[in-house]
Order: structure tokens, then sequence, then C-alpha cells
């Protein structure tokens, strides 16, 4: 069963702790220092950025590649929310189809009508060999 977790709530004790201990280099602990602990990926992601592409550590910069991770992060986000969305959807649709009945198949219907062609054939017979029959039916007689 899935659990619950809020968007927003107290930062869990793993990640307290991994925001207490020193970071691996001076330009990392630029980057965390005086940031909330609930904006650390995104600083993280931000610094990896920054260090991949070789630029200059500068406020402006930070900031810069703050906005950017922020934005690669929240479309990360959306897109694997939605897959998991579909996911269940998938999920819900097996499971009723799981429960759905089957159907006939063709030779059952074949052989289904095939019983109707005679049923019908056979009373069509008997009141074309009794004649009687077929007008008491359709009122011609009276009584």
């Amino acid at each position: 069963m899935a659990t619950i977790q809020s968007l927003r709530g107290d930062v869990p004790a793993a990640d307290a702790a991994a925001n207490d201990s020193a970071p691996a280099s001076a330009e990392l602990r630029l980057w965390l220092a005086g940031r909330p602990a609930e904006e650390r990926v995104v600083n993280l992601v931000a610094f990896a950025m920054a260090t991949e592409r070789g630029l200059v550590v500068t406020p402006e910069t930070m900031q810069a590649q703050r906005d950017q991770a922020y934005s690669v992060l929240a479309t990360y986000s959306i897109r694997n929310l939605h897959n998991r969305v579909l996911e269940i959807r998938q999920e819900a649709v097996l499971e009723h189809l799981g429960r759905v009945a089957r159907s006939a198949g063709f030779i059952k219907i074949v052989m289904a009508n095939m019983l109707a062609l005679i049923l019908a054939g056979s009373v069509a017979g008997a009141l074309y060999l009794h004649p009687e029959t077929l007008a008491a039916l359709a009122g011609l007689l009276p009584g």
C-alpha cells in the first residue's frame, strides 16, 4: 500500500543530518550557506550544473543556476507524476478487466444463431403443417 507524504513538511531526520555535516568542498559550502534545508536538493543540482558548465561562482550566477535547477526539477517532477498516474490507470484497467466475465467466443455465437434458426424453422414448419393453428393464432377462427 502506498504511503502518504506531505509536500511541505518537516525535513526528515536523514536530510537534517546531511545538512548538519560539513560539505565536501568550500565551493559547495558557498551554495548551501544560509539556505533552508528543504532547498538542499535544488542547491545541489544548481551546484552540479554550475560545476559541469565551469561557471564562476557569483551571487548572480548562483541565483540563475538555482532558478534553472528549480525549473528542471519541477519539469522532472511533473513528468514523473504524469507517468505514475498513467501506471496507476493501467493497473486499474487491468484489475477491472480481471473482474469482467469473458465474452462468448465466435463458435458459441455461431452455435447460438444456428439453434435460433432451427427453433424458428421448427415453429414455422409446425404452423405450415397445421394451418388451423395458424388461423387460430391470427384470430381468423371463432372461439
